[in-house]
């Protein structure tokens, strides 16, 4: 298993305010494990955000000739990669990630020396809502950042 630590300044130090102002932040976890969920969802309807990079002649000529293309670039399986992914949060973290091998190769790429049973190099295709570099994405930095701003307002108010 794979374990990618986000550290992004603005974030946490956003987090920490809240944290501090009003104490439980348990159910801003959750609000924040629900959107990395969704953000992770919409890369795969959306195929990115940045777009992928397009699959190889040699990858579409076999999803072809198993009746699995055209279709969209990590959705195989109703059982695959976009359904493994889950999210769980607790009361000072908020996860999204999958139990699938594969699903790091999938997000930060792979090359055939570094995995000699591919038939040759994977681009990174980042479907949870970080880039390669390790980078939130800005779509989700914004709803999450928006999250702990309702949830500030929401403690003033009690």
């Amino acid at each position: 298993m794979i374990t990618v630590e986000l550290n992004h300044d603005r974030l946490q130090s956003a987090l920490r305010q809240v944290e501090w102002a009003v104490g439980d932040v348990a159910p801003l976890m959750r609000g924040i494990a629900a959107e990395l969920a969704s953000q992770t969802e919409e890369n795969f309807e959306e195929e990115g955000r940045p777009d992928w990079a397009d699959l190889s002649d040699t990858t579409t000529e076999r999803r072809a000739k198993k009746g699995n293309w055209p279709g969209q670039i990590l959705q195989i399986s109703s059982a695959g990669l976009a359904a493994s992914v889950t999210s769980h949060s607790d009361n000072n973290s908020a996860l999204v990630g999958s139990n699938k091998p594969y699903a790091a190769m999938m997000h930060f790429g792979g090359t055939k020396s570094d995995f000699p049973h591919l038939w040759g190099d994977i681009p990174g295709r980042p479907f949870l809502p970080m880039d390669t570099e390790g980078q939130l994405q800005p779509e989700a930095e914004e709803s999450i950042l928006e999250l702990a701003m309702h949830h500030i307002e929401k403690a003033a108010r009690l």
